[in-house]
């Protein structure tokens, strides 16, 4: 088999930063052939920043024109469904950006087509794959915590990357900018939450643009096993991403912002005990510093596209289970709409 070719529909901001530079590092996997996108003045400054030779606007023209392997979807969540369908009935593997819809009978229509015409379809929970993410997973996984009990997911974004802009797509989302960034928190709260069965919401709004309806919201998902308490806000000047996760013996801490995994416990509010936590937990830091360090000097992946990319090119190469697969996308959607239908039954 020689190099998978690509194609990326869309060159907006998530093109850029990240879908296009994952498939460049894997050069001797992947050639990275043409964009397509409708606005064409943009695409082509893209393709030309990046060494991308053929640009289109129509989608079903460049489906016709180049034989292509895989068809990545960084477009807004309400066009995914019809991007994916056509170009997975062109037999290419499809790869979209989170969520995979905005229904879940879209998210079906996709599946059974993608089982129609048998190829790989997956959706970039990106998160999911940042390494103190996955290393957090297989400590629970090995009962290295305990029981697990709960979990608690924090996500700030600055407000100048969506809500100040009126016109952004995420305006248009069903329960508002959340529908862009609570993806996040569900697919996370998703590798430890079983069968979620309720969720409850409750929203607010700090900002003062009147464009925007809500950008603070609480969001708690019920499952079988344990709770997924979900703090999003919109509001703030800063970005951070936490996912706490309680076990029976001690306790996990993610900070998905300094890519670094800290594993503590305190018995006793006594001077000892808390210095003897704070030194445990500084060590923890230094040699998450220390390992981050080493993986930026020497090119190594830490990033959660890098990494789930390059395992969908090889799901494919070795005809493997794809990193996401599209019933977890769809399961990721089954929620959002309980979130959205919870938030406009309150308010």
């Amino acid at each position: 088999m020689g190099r998978l070719r690509v194609a990326v529909v869309g060159s907006g901001l998530v093109a850029q930063k990240r879908h296009i530079p994952s498939f460049l590092r894997l050069k001797g996997e992947v050639l990275l052939c043409a964009l397509c996108d409708l606005n064409q003045r943009l695409a082509t400054e893209v393709a030309k920043r990046f060494g991308i030779k053929n640009v289109y606007s129509n989608l079903s023209e460049m489906l016709s024109k180049e034989d292509l392997d895989i068809v990545d979807i960084c477009t807004p969540p309400q066009t995914h469904a019809s991007v994916a369908i056509e170009a997975m009935e062109q037999d290419c593997n499809v790869l979209m950006e989170k969520p995979m819809a905005l229904s879940v009978s879209d998210c079906d229509k996709m599946i059974q087509v993608s089982r129609k015409y048998g190829v790989k379809l997956s959706i970039v929970h990106n998160q999911r794959f940042y390494p103190p993410f996955l290393k957090a997973q297989e400590l629970v996984e090995r009962g290295a915590i305990g029981e697990l009990v709960g979990m608690r997911i924090l996500s700030l974004t600055r407000r100048v990357e969506y809500i100040a802009h009126k016109d952004h797509w995420v305006h248009k989302l069903p329960g508002g900018v959340i529908g862009e960034t609570g993806p996040h928190a569900v697919y996370l709260s998703l590798a430890f939450v079983k069968n979620v069965k309720n969720v409850d919401v409750y929203a607010g709004k700090k900002s003062a643009y009147p464009w925007v309806l809500y950008d603070d919201y609480r969001v708690e998902l019920e499952g079988e096993n344990i709770n997924s308490s979900i703090y999003i806000s919109h509001a703030s000047d800063y970005t951070a991403g936490e996912v706490d996760l309680f076990g029976i013996n001690y306790a996990l801490k993610v900070d998905l912002q300094s890519m670094l995994l800290m594993r503590y416990k305190r018995e006793y509010l006594k001077p000892t005990s808390v210095a003897l936590s704070s030194l445990n937990v500084a060590g923890q830091v230094a040699r998450g510093v220390l390992s981050n360090t080493f993986k930026a000097i020497f090119h190594k992946p830490m990033l959660g596209h890098d990494i789930m990319i390059e395992r969908f090119v090889k799901s494919i190469i070795l005809d493997q289970p794809v990193p996401v697969t599209p019933e977890e996308g769809r399961e990721t959607v089954r929620i959002m709409e309980m979130i959205a239908t919870k938030l406009h039954q309150k308010y």
